[in-house]
């Protein structure tokens, strides 16, 4: 679609605060509308967002302790890397209805990881760094080798994800505006649903045969909260927005969108093909995963190369060459090899071809590439030069757009011979949504 400006239409909701006196905010914490405990692999967490506030989802901090659960006293079972990827799924309402319903978040958070390096927030909060965990034991800092974990065998630990995907991410990249006010909206419920212990690994240094045998294998999450900064404005303010809401003014935020479609694999060549529907298609990511990792509960080896569970394993080592067809029209123009196909990824996320972004630390060559991770992106939105700095902090919608109808899509590879099994076609389509909200906190999306 023609490049166009996703910022809100309400200028008090860009927040520049030199237009405001008397301004202050607190950080406050929200606990779990369940009220419960403890949280098992495979359970929801629900929090519902303060009413008469302004906060920004940016800023949303899920803070919990994270523990070992089994009843073998020599088995460590640790979070995968990025505890984000023991979310399953987010789901965000807005008086009861869905706005945002992100499936398969844990894919969606180690295949972005794949082409960013991650920053020291990260690496001390989310675990993004596994191998360079540290304990404090009663004063003695301890460090880790690889993947043994028995330095405290299944102890609490506290972690936190503060950094998102969809209409939670960070402005400018993934939404347009990420200050919300609940007297606009209404009553916001975000849900957390936890993988099972599938994503989660054992250590190496424990008793043969304790790996992954015990159903009674899994994880819990405890003293779970939201930590989130509310602003409290002067009257003035709320009065300006009802007021510019009442005379029709829409109030849109543009959010990035996550879904996937998948098909079997076959050993030789294959294809899947689907219709999209989007008025601002980003990219698609074309990818392989294991059709058996959901077939167990219970945690999986450590993976030495990607340093998590083999729940996230999506290479290919057979690759020979693939193609994306829009329509009509085949993208590239020829069918690619391995090299091709890691050339155009770099053309295809903003910021990686000149230096800004960097890979995951694991990728030093192609064959790594597909040894880790083979993954094929077709970007379908402008990435040259496309920088916060150069686009003034706001997202600029550059994609294509289906005009209102159903779009073609088709990804097509060969494999050279080999052994292929148990293997899984996957698209990853990224699209750009619109959560647009008018006078008496009447919300709806549009695609």
């Amino acid at each position: 679609m023609p490049f166009s400006d996703a910022s809100s239409s309400l200028e008090p909701l860009l927040f520049q605060m030199k237009q405001y006196k008397n301004l202050t905010k607190a950080t406050i914490e929200i606990l779990p509308s369940s009220g419960q405990q403890v949280y098992l692999g495979g359970s929801k967490v629900q929090f519902t967002l303060p009413y008469a506030s302004v906060m920004s989802l940016e800023d949303i901090a899920f803070i919990f302790e994270f523990q070992g659960v089994n009843n073998k006293t020599d088995v460590s079972i640790m979070p995968p890397r990025d505890i984000a990827s023991l979310i399953s799924e987010i789901d965000i309402k807005v008086n009861g209805s869905t706005v945002q319903n992100l499936t398969r978040y844990s894919d969606i958070v180690n295949l972005l990881n794949l082409f960013k390096n991650n920053k020291t927030k990260n690496n001390v909060l989310q675990n993004t760094n596994p191998i360079m965990k540290k304990w404090n034991n009663a004063g003695t800092i301890s460090t880790q080798q690889n993947n043994d974990y028995n330095v405290l065998a299944n102890g609490k630990k506290q972690y936190v994800i503060n950094n998102w995907h969809g209409l939670m991410g960070k402005r400018g990249e993934e939404v347009s505006s990420n200050f919300i006010d609940t007297n606009m909206l209404g009553e916001v419920v975000i849900s957390f649903t936890l993988h099972k212990a599938n994503v989660c690994f054992n250590s190496s240094v424990k008793a043969a045969g304790t790996i992954g045998t015990s159903t009674n294998d899994n994880y819990q999450l405890s003293d779970c909260k939201l930590s989130i900064v509310r602003y409290n404005l002067p009257d003035g303010y709320s009065d300006a927005i009802k007021n510019n809401l009442k005379s029709g003014t829409k109030y849109q935020i543009a959010f990035d969108h996550y879904n996937f479609v998948s098909t079997s694999a076959s050993t030789s060549t294959a294809s899947i093909r689907f219709n999209e529907n989007s008025r601002d298609m980003k990219a698609l990511w074309a990818f392989f995963s294991d059709t058996t990792r959901d077939n167990t509960s219970v945690p999986t080896a450590f993976n030495t190369k990607t340093q998590t569970s083999h729940y996230f394993d999506y290479q290919n080592l057979l690759h020979a060459s693939s193609q994306f067809q829009i329509g009509s029209v085949m993208m590239s123009q020829n069918k690619m090899n391995t090299t091709e196909v890691f050339l155009e990824n770099m053309r295809g996320v903003s910021g990686l071809r000149n230096g800004n972004v960097e890979l995951h630390p694991r990728i030093l060559t192609v064959e790594d590439f597909q040894d880790m991770a083979f993954v094929s992106i077709l970007s379908l939105e402008m990435t040259e030069g496309m920088t916060l700095q150069s686009n003034d902090g706001k997202k600029l919608l550059s994609g294509l757009s289906s005009e209102q109808l159903p779009i073609s899509c088709v990804y097509t590879y060969t494999n050279n011979a080999g052994s292929f099994n148990n293997k899984q076609l996957n698209v990853m389509v990224i699209t750009t949504r619109l959560l647009v909200i008018e006078s008496a906190q009447q919300t709806y999306v549009e695609i």
